[in-house]
């Protein structure tokens, strides 16, 4: 059995642009914090409870507490939701992710799992807004850990306890960023990259194989998944 592991920002759904802004608002109304740099990929780690931290670091010189990081999860929900309500076509899939997601998990030799670096409550209104059956897939998010490493792990070990399977034969991650890139080097997985054509070469140049537009552009996107390999870091 083999397993497909899903990022979900800018690779199942086309929130990167929404997310940002949504987060970035999230800190100035709870906290007053603006002033933020966004270049995620200048952070330690890429996700949202590690920038979360970062931000506080460098912002008030201390770490946020529990309390503060729901805070900050719960109204950056919220900026979501009411984005939405706005603006219904902000939270629409990526071209043909339905089709592929769904085709995936009818075939008897793949097995789904998603790991994103965004907190579990986005996660799941993002993906329920995009109109998503993720039924008993497992999801691994930010609540989960600090680093995509992290994050990536925890997946692979909760598909193989929800699908009861000892050792997968091969894994793939699916990603859009760079960070996505590293993290599969890093932990020895197959690599496959979701990205528009003007920034399909970050990717490329960060180790990348295999890089779609999308995934209507494959007939058959298990067979991509089949010959995914490990990114090359040098």
């Amino acid at each position: 059995m083999k397993l497909a592991i899903f990022d979900i920002d800018g690779t199942l759904v086309n929130t990167n642009e929404i997310d940002t802004i949504c987060f970035l608002d999230a800190f100035t109304q709870e906290f007053g914090i603006s002033d933020v740099n966004s270049n995620w990929s200048e952070y330690s780690a890429v996700t949202d409870s590690a920038i979360s931290q970062q931000i506080f670091q460098t912002k008030l010189q201390r770490n946020p507490s529990k309390n503060e990081l729901l805070r900050l999860e719960n109204r950056f929900v919220d900026l979501l939701a009411k984005a939405e309500q706005k603006n219904q076509g902000l939270f629409t899939p990526i071209s043909g992710a339905l089709v592929m997601f769904d085709r995936l998990k009818l075939d008897s030799n793949w097995r789904i799992a998603i790991a994103t670096g965004g907190w579990y409550t986005s996660a799941l209104f993002k993906l329920k807004t995009a109109t998503f059956d993720i039924g008993n897939i497992p999801l691994a998010s930010a609540n989960d850990g600090l680093t995509r490493d992290d994050i990536v792990n925890l997946s692979i070990l909760k598909a193989k306890q929800e699908y009861n399977i000892e050792n997968f034969s091969k894994i793939v991650s699916i990603g859009d960023g760079i960070w996505d890139v590293k993290t599969a080097a890093k932990l020895d997985l197959g690599f496959v990259g979701i990205s528009q054509v003007q920034t399909q070469k970050k990717l490329f140049q960060a180790g990348a194989k295999d890089v779609l537009t999308n995934f209507e552009q494959v007939s058959n996107f298990q067979q991509i998944l089949e010959q995914a390999v490990v990114p090359s870091i040098f």
